[in-house]
């Protein structure tokens, strides 16, 4: 089906990959809604659009701004969702509330109000502590409750596509970078030491291996389930298949501009003495490596953005845009007043 001239709501619009699903949408001809709380999304994602777009200012718990936005909608991005670790740990609850919930009443409204289909966004994070290539038959175990809360969201999404009439896919992303990604996650905060002439930090001995695929292919992907009638009711990984390793990261940036890499023995759970406000993971994953081959089998899409370019391209985005990377936050004890997409 062809989505120009389509009503397209963008949960999480104004976010990292929300936003570069708002620019391709606008760009195919469709009619955007972005619907964000703002409490992480940024105006400024957005300004180049001018008035191109309707926006709302509503968390994704408030049902009634939720099912008034969602009237005349023919399809749904659903961007939006907690995403700290640290945040699923201390308050599982909000987690909860926010991810599961929060995308049940997405799946509610939706419904209710005849939407044609809900793209929802989950993450490899349901698959937990793997040894290596995962595909979507593996048994998902997350070790997070992050995870869990992500999982219990698409099988809501299974639900409502098998018994509700509503058409519902789920795409588990990988490590998603590229332009406007928020900083906290280890490749931002390569590439701000990068630009400031300090040494990557790699934490322990960098073994920790991630499959990073860029926000321009986890675009595609989310429009090409919109359009085809094969992605209803599927989970696809998006992610590159191709693993690459902290340390493997950290010599890349900093082969980019010249500069050697540190090693730093901080334990899961702790904060850096090397980064201001960082601190790692808890039980943190050893390998998060997707087989994309199921996407390219059923809707014929594959990532085809390279890493080296993609972080060249970030580089120069990052050194332009330096007041975006100024301080890395947490939010464990927050309130749950918010519907923030950042990215995976």
């Amino acid at each position: 089906m062809k989505l120009q001239g389509a009503r397209v709501l963008v949960t999480g619009g104004a976010g990292f990959i929300g936003s570069h699903i708002v620019d391709d949408l606008v760009s195919s001809g469709c009619e955007v809604v972005v619907y964000d709380d703002f409490s992480t999304g940024l105006m400024e994602n957005l300004a180049h659009h001018g008035n191109k777009l309707q926006i709302v200012k509503a968390d994704i718990l408030d049902q009634t701004s939720l099912r008034k936005a969602m009237n005349g909608i023919d399809f749904v991005s659903h961007q939006a969702a907690q995403l700290e670790i640290f945040r699923s740990t201390s308050d599982p609850e909000a987690d909860l509330l926010l991810n599961t919930t929060g995308t049940l009443r997405i799946l509610q409204a939706a419904k209710d109000a005849g939407v044609r289909k809900v793209v929802n966004a989950s993450s490899a994070c349901v698959y937990g502590q793997v040894e290596g290539l995962t595909d979507e038959s593996c048994l998902p175990f997350p070790n997070w409750a992050y995870g869990v809360s992500k999982l219990a969201a698409e099988r809501y999404g299974q639900v409502w596509n098998d018994s509700q009439g509503l058409p519902v896919c789920s795409l588990r992303y990988a490590i998603v970078y590229g332009t406007r990604e928020w900083y906290r996650r280890v490749l931002t905060i390569f590439v701000k030491r990068a630009i400031e002439g300090l040494a990557p930090v790699v934490f322990g001995d960098g073994a920790q291996v991630r499959d990073f695929v860029h926000v321009s292919d986890v675009v595609r992907i989310n429009r090409m389930c919109m359009e085809q009638d094969a992605a209803n009711g599927k989970i696809f990984n998006v992610g590159t298949g191709v693993g690459t390793s902290m340390v493997a990261l950290a010599r890349l940036v900093a082969d980019m501009v010249g500069s050697a890499v540190l090693h730093e023995q901080t334990a899961e759970g702790e904060f850096s003495a090397l980064i201001p406000d960082k601190r790692r993971n808890a039980a943190e994953l050893q390998v998060m490596l997707l087989n994309p081959a199921y996407a390219t089998a059923t809707l014929e899409w594959k990532p085809i953005r390279a890493l080296r370019d993609g972080l060249s391209e970030e580089l120069s985005w990052a050194r332009e845009n330096r007041h975006r990377w100024t301080r890395i936050r947490y939010t464990e004890t927050a309130s749950v007043t918010t519907s923030k997409e950042q990215g995976r």
